[in-house]
């Protein structure tokens, strides 16, 4: 067992232990309430993820592998039909990906969790070393550790030099034929339109968002693009659910939709926080009919009579408990849905279009 402060000992060392001693084992990281883990094997990372923070099934839909729908569909049938296959594999196993792509969604996931991580100035770790184990990891392949290690030391050593406010939207200003454009900057000039956010713009992107902040800060210093002068805050939508998975599924919709997302993990969550952000409009995931009770308490509280509340559910409501007469008013929308689906209720719900 290895353990300690990220205070006392960087992630780096550790890193350092596990690769050159070849360990297999699991790497927890924590600060607060937020936890990763990494699966070593050899020394090399099979497979890497945080709570709360990117998921595998977010990660799929931004490299336009899986639709969001695809993913909700998969999320269903591990919990009716087997918990403990994991998503990924479930997507090969149901022809809508190849290995190689999910070779390439789990990279990307153990990039950005790693990144994250890296980050963290405080906070504790453990490192339970283990031999002939069953891993957890979805494929056998495994990212060479170290190189890994340097490859995000050096792009958080660039972002560095700047990046814009998440909040920010830009316009197209000078000719970017006259300069040396950065790596990746024409994908994200692409988005740059006068209407989207720094934010909105990030969730269109297969890179991590500070990746696409730092981007826009050099296409602004270059004199590519420049601040929107008359700047309007998107509104804000509260969803909450109790999956990690649709959490950060109806992120992503959110902010692609122009809209700014705030995420609560529990039902009591949501009710805490709500007087604090004042959310436009509020999505609900009900899980057995929870989702109708936390409408229903809402309701009682003073000055939420009226926000608009979309209630994603398994099935058409029915009689019961709240029948037609007695349940609280809100929309409701069948899981698994589609991402536009989605997005065109909760723009019209906010008074905003989605062109």
């Amino acid at each position: 067992m290895i353990e300690g402060s990220l205070r006392n000992v960087p992630l780096s060392d550790v890193f350092q232990i596990v690769a050159t001693g070849q360990k297999s084992g699991i790497l927890t990281v924590m600060r607060g309430k937020a936890r990763a883990r990494i699966y070593f094997e050899v020394g090399g990372i099979q497979y890497a993820h945080i709570s709360p923070g990117v998921h595998l099934g977010e990660i799929l839909v931004r490299m336009d592998l899986l639709t969001t729908h695809e993913v909700q569909e998969i999320l269903r049938r591990q919990h009716v039909e087997n918990a403990g296959t994991p998503l990924g594999l479930m997507a090969v196993e149901m022809g809508l990906i190849g290995e190689d792509d999910l070779k390439q969604a789990l990279e990307r996931q153990v990039l950005e969790v790693v990144s994250e991580l890296m980050s963290w100035s405080d906070g504790q770790f453990n490192f339970a070393e283990r031999s002939g184990w069953a891993s957890q990891a979805p494929t056998s392949h495994a990212v060479e550790a170290m190189t890994l290690l340097m490859s995000v030391a050096q792009r958080l050593h660039e972002f560095e030099g700047g990046v814009v406010d998440l909040d920010t939207v830009f316009v197209r200003h000078g000719d970017p034929t006259k300069v040396a454009m950065p790596s990746g900057a024409w994908e994200v000039l692409g988005y740059v339109d006068g209407k989207r956010t720094a934010r909105s713009i990030a969730s269109e992107l297969d890179l991590t968002e500070r990746h696409v902040l730092h981007i826009l800060f050099e296409l602004q210093s270059l004199g590519v693009i420049e601040p929107q002068p008359f700047q309007v805050e998107d509104p804000l939508v509260l969803a909450v659910s109790p999956s990690s998975a649709l959490q950060r599924l109806l992120r992503l919709s959110l902010q692609r939709a122009r809209l700014r997302a705030e995420v609560a993990l529990d039902y009591e969550d949501a009710l805490r926080v709500l007087p604090d952000v004042h959310p436009s409009a509020l999505v609900v995931d009900d899980q057995e009919g929870a989702g109708w009770e936390l409408v229903k308490e809402l309701r009682r509280q003073s000055g939420q009579s009226h926000l608009p509340v979309l209630l994603l559910v398994d099935e058409e409501p029915k009689g019961g408990l709240f029948g037609r007469a007695r349940r609280p008013r809100a929309e409701v929308l069948l899981k698994p849905f589609h991402e536009i689906e989605f997005q065109q209720i909760i723009t019209r719900m906010v008074g905003r279009s989605l062109a």
